[in-house]
């Protein structure tokens, strides 16, 4: 029997479907495989070639260390030993190494183009080989130091960069990579004074983000207040803050914990130094575009100056 054309073309178009379907059922499931792995590996915004590295026989990616002087090649393409770091110099994203409002004030001991010391370039590795590069170059009139800050990477036979910022702290911060789920962040945890009779710890999360490491949320890990008590005519409660946190793949965990106490009065007749109450809350951080969104307000904000 013959087909008429539109018979015949009919036909056609269901033996290609046909075959498309049996010649895509001999792996189903390469293409989610490729997309799992695309997602699991941070997209660099600059990358510097290596010496090739010998891989072993598992076939493993090599996580390699640099020198400061190799990183500072990494961070800075025009950067030499010889000629120094200038205060105009851009980094490998094409922006101002030091053009940051939080570097304001800062001032290079060493003048203008200077070395850079190995001390002075603070290096912290996290999971996966990932690093966050601290420039401790800038002191500031509180005693403060700062300078750009990097996420970075060097694995197999290239160095990479996701992310490039700005910090300022006391020299003792300690500005570590950390993993959110698919979301490699920074966090930078530093003890502060406001003023003398407020001293607290702090951390500053930092999303990577079109190139720039951008604060996008701080947490008082440790806080206290002493302030006159609203229960307790004439006697003051002191209010002691901890935060301990939980990295979760979809965000930041924080359970925050006041505990409240009256302290210590001379006169005998007056109760003092006794504890009050302790209050405990649970809030998220949650990844949001450029920032972590937070659940709730802060605990502290709550408490204090109700007792």
């Amino acid at each position: 029997m013959s087909l008429s054309p539109r018979s015949l073309a009919r036909n056609l178009a269901f033996a290609v479907v046909a075959f498309g379907i049996s010649a895509c059922g001999a792996s189903p499931e390469q293409p989610h495989v490729e997309v799992a792995s695309r997602k699991q590996i941070p997209i660099p915004v600059c990358t510097t070639q290596l010496g090739a590295v010998k891989r072993p026989a598992s076939g493993k990616a090599v996580i390699r260390s640099l020198d400061p002087e190799q990183w500072m090649n990494v961070l800075v393409p025009s950067y030499t030993a010889e000629k120094g770091l200038g205060d105009k110099d851009l980094d490998c994203t094409g922006h101002y190494m030091f053009a940051n409002e939080s570097l304001r004030g800062g001032v290079s001991t060493k003048g203008w183009p200077r070395p850079v010391e190995i001390e002075e370039l603070d290096q912290r590795s996290g999971p996966e080989g990932m690093r966050v590069l601290w420039l401790r170059i800038l002191k500031f009139e509180n005693g403060d130091v700062g300078g750009p800050i990097a996420l970075v990477r060097a694995i197999d036979d290239r160095a990479e960069v996701y992310g490039i910022g700005s910090f300022r702290g006391p020299a003792k911060s300690l500005i570590s990579p950390v993993r959110l789920g698919n979301e490699n962040i920074v966090s930078a945890e530093s003890t502060v004074c406001p003023d003398a009779d407020d001293c607290r710890k702090r951390a500053q999360f930092f999303l990577a983000r079109r190139g720039r490491l951008i604060e996008s949320a701080t947490v008082d890990l440790e806080r206290t207040a002493v302030v006159p008590s609203v229960t307790e005519r004439g006697l003051y409660a002191k209010y002691v803050l901890r935060t301990d946190v939980t990295y979760k793949p979809a965000g930041i965990q924080l359970l925050e914990q006041v505990e409240v106490k009256i302290i210590h009065y001379d006169e005998g007749m007056r109760d003092s130094d006794r504890a009050l109450r302790k209050v405990e809350f649970s809030r998220f951080l949650r990844v949001e575009r450029d920032t972590l969104f937070s659940s709730n307000d802060p605990l502290w904000e709550r408490v204090v100056g109700q007792d």
